[in-house]
């Protein structure tokens, strides 16, 4: 999952609103209009902020 959220394209200090926009413009139109999908889509955006958290960590940790 690391690779899409790279592939998300977003700067380290974008807010998670911009994550959660670029994640769903990643998923299949189908996906994300379906109502039995809908506990699948929380939890790959739950992971894509878990990334960009991650990634925000470690530039304050760096200063890069």
């Amino acid at each position: 999952m690391f690779g899409t959220y790279c592939r998300l394209n977003l700067p380290v200090d974008a807010s998670w609103r911009a994550v959660v926009r670029a994640a769903i413009k990643k998923l299949d139109p189908a996906a994300v209009n379906d109502p039995q999908l809908r506990p699948d889509r929380k939890v790959f955006y739950k992971i894509m902020l878990e990334h960009h958290e991650r990634a925000q960590e470690m530039v304050s940790a760096y200063r890069l």
